[in-house]
């Protein structure tokens, strides 16, 4: 498929890369990017937020939202989990590990380095914009997945989709997005993809909200 064969080896066209994992990454936002922060509630119960977690690793959430994916898997399966932090003191070491990589029903979940050429319609228009999987942060009651922009995308930034099970048992969905335009076509039509991009966010959230509780 064109475009395809030379996905992992592209390199990614912003230099500030994990910068939406950021505890402060809203009060000083890169130079020339445009910072999106949301936080929306998706539902209620364990079941619910185990759900929307199936759905942020399988590129569920991508396509629901009418978004063509065709994924590139790294070939290293090996993951970085960091030191995790309770406020300024580590709560858990860094390791390596080898997490499992399918859904209950058997659909691979994505891991970080894995690629993807999206295809997005706007009208007769069909945009490719690929990405790569930069990080995934999993723990008791959140799990978020980074994506950031590679060379051929028209914009240059990342996304970090997060969900959260709070201690009602409610569950939020977090969006943090850093983005510019980085094709001269998308920076000469800034406003209309800035219109673009915010209709895909709302197609995220109702995505998570319709995905199927078992």
């Amino acid at each position: 498929m064109a475009g395809m064969r030379d996905l992992a080896a592209r390199p990614a066209n912003y230099g500030i890369i994990g910068a939406t994992a950021h505890f402060d990454f809203d009060r000083f936002p890169p130079k020339g990017y445009e910072l999106i922060s949301k936080r929306s509630r998706i539902g209620h119960g364990r079941a619910r937020y185990e759900a929307a977690v199936a759905g942020l690793r399988t590129w569920r959430v991508q396509r629901l939202s009418g978004i063509e994916v065709d994924v590139q898997p790294t070939t290293d399966r090996t993951t970085y989990r960091p030191v995790g932090f309770d406020g300024k003191d580590p709560a858990r070491a860094a390791s390596l590990e080898a997490p499992q990589v399918f859904a209950a029903d058997g659909e691979p979940f994505l891991q970080p380095g894995d690629s993807a050429m999206q295809r997005i319609r706007i009208g007769p228009l069909q945009i490719h914009a690929p990405i790569r999987v930069i990080a995934v942060e999993d723990e008791e009651t959140t799990h978020a997945v980074i994506f950031g922009t590679l060379q051929g995308h028209p914009e240059s930034g990342e996304e970090r989709m997060l969900v959260e099970l709070a201690e009602d048992e409610s569950v939020f969905f977090h969006l943090r997005v850093l983005a510019r335009p980085h094709a001269w076509w998308a920076r000469l039509g800034g406003p209309v993809a800035r219109r673009v991009q915010r209709r895909y966010h709302e197609r995220y959230l109702d995505a998570l909200r319709r995905i199927r509780v078992d």
